[in-house]
């Protein structure tokens, strides 16, 4: 294997249960991250603001995108992908569309850099060099994405999971209520989170974080999505993706 393929291989992941968590706690993995009872905490790395945006806020961008041309997105080709190249292709496991905003574009991307420099780069002590200009996704009932992690595809010669996009943090903004199920569910954790309207969600986009968009099984459920890269972080690629949005290094 070439040794930049290998530099961007993921360890096995999740632990044995009785193995110690892999956030530093100390504690077994099933009494930790991993715990499933009903008074679990949110697993480390998972971080949630419940009430980033406020109802008429959200309320105001569900109308505008509900007014708006959308098209079904494709999903990444783990078969045909690698760290030099990714391909795109339709796929039954991700029936989901994506909406074409216009001149309120702006607003998201406005959103997008208050959540990582304002919330997420604090927790996180690291700065970030560019994020993907996100877009608002809209399920329909039936709606859903199989699991996946965003950065992460696995090998299908070796069966080891690798680095393939520059995505080093996830977030979410959900937009609305008032669908059934659309839950969002982190399947190593066995941890499910139900959306709520200003809800901010952001993780680490590699495969410990694989994650399913539910489906929706009546209404319609709309949410925000981007993905940013750190500053420090060794890339896969040598140029930021075509959507990529730069951010100011601290002190510029």
């Amino acid at each position: 294997m070439p040794e930049t393929a290998g530099r961007f291989l993921r360890p096995p992941f999740p632990p044995a249960r009785s193995a110690a968590c892999f956030c530093g706690s100390g504690r077994r993995f099933k009494h930790c991250c991993g715990c499933t009872g009903a008074d679990r905490s949110t697993p480390a790395g998972i971080g949630i603001v419940p009430d980033f945006l406020d109802a008429a806020t959200c309320r105001s961008m569900v109308e505008h995108a509900g007014s708006c041309r959308s098209e079904r997105l494709k999903v990444i080709d783990p078969q045909r992908s690698t760290p030099g190249k990714v391909v795109s292709k339709d796929d039954d496991r991700r029936v989901t569309e994506w909406v074409e905003l216009g001149d309120r574009q702006a607003e998201l991307d406005r959103w997008v850099v208050r959540a990582l420099t304002e919330t997420i780069a604090p927790v996180c002590k690291r700065s970030f060099a560019w994020f993907e200009r996100p877009h608002v996704l809209k399920y329909r009932p039936g709606g859903f994405y199989e699991g996946h992690a965003d950065s992460d595809h696995v090998d299908p010669n070796t069966g080891r999971w690798q680095k393939v996009l520059d995505r080093d943090v996830s977030l979410l903004i959900y937009l609305n209520d008032g669908f059934e199920g659309g839950t969002l569910h982190f399947e190593h954790f066995e941890f499910t989170l139900q959306p709520k309207p200003g809800m901010l969600v952001w993780f680490p986009s590699d495969v410990r974080y694989k994650h399913t968009a539910r489906p929706v099984t009546d209404g319609l459920r709309y949410a925000v999505v981007s993905w940013a890269a750190f500053d420090d972080e060794p890339r896969v690629k040598d140029a930021p993706p075509r959507s990529a949005v730069g951010l100011p290094r601290p002190g510029e």
